[in-house]
């Protein structure tokens, strides 16, 4: 007889283009399909731009509400409706809205918590943080795992909750290298000026990614053949178009908006630029890597240990336009260079979907071991309070 499938229902608020939606999407396309029975939930589906990633074989949920606090009824509704073994949560605020909300959750639903950003700079962008921090504690600290993208997230999110439970693990981020590698080979008109050295970035413009910075360094550059295109769109496309402007940089900085498969440029880029002022793990950093793509970046969590070992990419020293110029400077006047495709090799989802497999069914089966635990304990009581009674009764006939 074939062991029962685990149903395991993931939750994303959009099919936006953004890092966390695409390593979820990864996940649902490489889970194994014998030992897991999967399932997404978005808050609401329309504008999806990755709709096209999502494997034709996964059942989709449209809670169809304008935003997540509006869709939580509906989302209590589908877990009684589905009662899958387990819910995957990943964005931050997400995971806190629906942790949240387990008391209410089918008792054997077993609930796995992605923290998608450090937590200590997650925490000086909220106007309350102490409310946040409170939040987190009472909800996204009682799930029954918390996958983190790196020991630097888990160390940081421990300190800054004072968490000192063991129900958590460190899994790094997929990379679809094959898709990545058949996707980037497609050809295209990148505009790139074979006269200048070409650096790319990606990413959603908002403050987070810190284009403005990176727009400021390469102002600051002494190489003045420098040209950066940016990938992406965000509520600060204006700004920062102004500041393009400001600082006379028409001719070397463009913003081309989003760009539904930007791995063409990716691998036709001199260099990849992150400029992030804050990140969990920079997963784009990776799929740069997978293209051949060496890297300038700031030291944000999870880089080091990526970039420790390949030569050819820099980390500045700080989050400042000078840092970043300094190593825009050093990485142009060591000519341009490729990296081996071996160095993001560990990262291939093939490995890391075993990891999450393991990760899966030991909480599911733990779960499982919990509930049946607490009903035989009912049980038991149950027959203990019977075998009362009749006793009572022979005394009363």
């Amino acid at each position: 007889m074939a062991a029962k499938k685990i149903s395991a229902l993931f939750f994303l608020p959009s099919l936006a283009a953004g890092g966390a939606e695409r390593v979820v999407l990864t996940l649902l396309r490489n889970l194994s399909r014998d030992r897991f029975d999967v399932s997404l939930a978005v808050v609401n589906q329309k504008g999806a731009a990755l709709t096209d990633d999502l494997p034709s074989d996964i059942r989709i949920y449209d809670l169809k509400a304008s935003r997540l606090r509006f869709g939580l009824v509906g989302a209590l509704r589908l877990l009684w409706e589905v009662k899958p073994d387990l819910v995957f949560s990943t964005i931050d605020y997400m995971n806190v809205a629906l942790g949240s909300t387990k008391l209410f959750w089918p008792k054997r639903t077993a609930f796995v918590a992605r923290p998608a950003i450090l937590f200590s700079a997650e925490l000086q962008t909220r106007k309350r943080p102490f409310i946040w921090r409170l939040l987190n504690k009472v909800s996204v600290c009682s799930a029954d795992l918390l996958v983190f993208q790196s020991h630097a997230m888990e160390e940081d999110f421990r300190k800054s909750l004072d968490w000192r439970d063991e129900r958590a693990v460190v899994i790094h981020n997929p990379l679809d290298l094959n898709l990545i590698r058949k996707r980037a080979n497609q050809i295209v008109d990148t505009g790139f000026d074979s006269r200048c050295f070409n650096f790319v970035a990606a990413g959603r413009l908002e403050d987070q990614k810190g284009f403005d910075i990176a727009i400021e360094a390469v102002g600051l550059s002494k190489n003045k053949n420098v040209t950066l295109t940016i990938l992406g769109d965000g509520t600060l496309r204006h700004s920062l178009r102004r500041l393009i402007e400001e600082r006379k940089l028409q001719d070397r900085v463009r913003l081309l908006g989003y760009i539904q498969n930007p791995y063409p440029y990716f691998a036709q880029a001199d260099g990849f630029f992150l400029s992030s002022r804050f990140e969990g793990f920079p997963n784009v950093v990776l799929e740069a890597l997978s293209c051949g793509t060496p890297v300038v970046a700031t030291p944000v969590a999870g880089l080091k240990y990526i970039l420790k070992d390949i030569q050819e990419c820099r980390l500045s020293l700080d989050y400042s336009a000078s840092a970043l110029a300094e190593e825009i400077d050093q990485f142009t006047n060591g000519g341009r260079c490729r990296v081996a495709s071996e160095v993001v090799g560990s990262f291939d989802v093939r490995h890391i979907v075993t990891q999450y497999e393991m990760a899966l069914e030991k909480i599911s089966s733990q779960r499982s071991s919990k509930f049946r635990m607490s009903s035989s304990s009912r049980l038991r009581m149950l027959e203990a309070l019977r075998r009362r009674l009749l006793r009572v009764k022979a005394f009363f006939p």
